[in-house]
Formats: C-alpha cells, sequence, structure tokens
C-alpha cells in the first residue's frame, strides 16, 4: 500500500501538521516583541489556508488527486527553467555587488532567490500547460 496512494493516512499527516503549526503559532501571542507576534500571525495564516487546501482535497475524488503524466511533465520542465533561472538572476545579482559595491547581502539575495523562483516557476507551469507539447 502506497501512502501516497491512501487518502486517509495523507488527510491524517496534514491535519497533524497544520496543528503543529497552528500550536506553535499561538504559543508566544502573549509576548510583546513586535516580530513575534508577526511571525504567529503569518503561522497562523498558514496554518488556516493549510487547513483550507486539506478541505478542498478532502472533497476531491481520489481519481482527480494522482496527476498524469502530462502535468508531471510540466511541472518538471517549469522546475527546470525555474531553476536555471534563480541560478542566472542570483549570478549576476553576486557579480553586479562585487564589481560596483551596490551592498548587497547574503539576506537580499535570498529573497530574490525565493521571489524570483516562485514567480517564475508559477510562470513557467502556467506557460508550458497552455503551449500543449511537453518535450
Amino acid at each position: 500500500m502506497s501512502i501516497m496512494a491512501n487518502k486517509k493516512i495523507l488527510s491524517f499527516i496534514r491535519v497533524v501538521l497544520i496543528v503543529i503549526v497552528l500550536v506553535i503559532a499561538i504559543m508566544p501571542l502573549g509576548m510583546t516583541s513586535g516580530a513575534q507576534v508577526f511571525l504567529s500571525l503569518v503561522l497562523i495564516v498558514a496554518g488556516l489556508l493549510m487547513f483550507a487546501i486539506l478541505l478542498h482535497a478532502a472533497t476531491k475524488p481520489e481519481t482527480e488527486l494522482v496527476a498524469d503524466e502530462r502535468v508531471t511533465r510540466v511541472n518538471e520542465k517549469a522546475g527546470n527553467s525555474a531553476f536555471w533561472l534563480v541560478l542566472v538572476s542570483i549570478t549576476v545579482l553576486f557579480w553586479s555587488d562585487r564589481a560596483w559595491q551596490i551592498g548587497i547581502e547574503l539576506v537580499d539575495l535570498y529573497y530574490a532567490a525565493m521571489v524570483v523562483g516562485t514567480i517564475s516557476w508559477s510562470v513557467f507551469r502556467w506557460h508550458y500547460s497552455r503551449k500543449g507539447d511537453v518535450v
């Protein structure tokens, strides 16, 4: 029995993760630091979003949860293209900082990689799914 094929085990794992995130998020709400309260609120919103996604996935038939070969190939191709785009953008930022002393810190490169990676993967996935033929 595959764990990905068994919907009950997958749903149980999701519920446990949601409860853990929400408990961790509610614990520091009594503290007065603004950053801790903001982090707690972000974790609460993430837990609620995960719960909504769980409800959405639980109402779908089991046949719709398994991705077919085309969707898998589109995701692979989009991930590969997004990886190379992130690699090139981080390389350009790094070498431009070395050449012109812009003052880019490692945290800035991290956030740039996250934003570029997320947006580019979404755009590439949309593009490749609309394109029709993914080789």
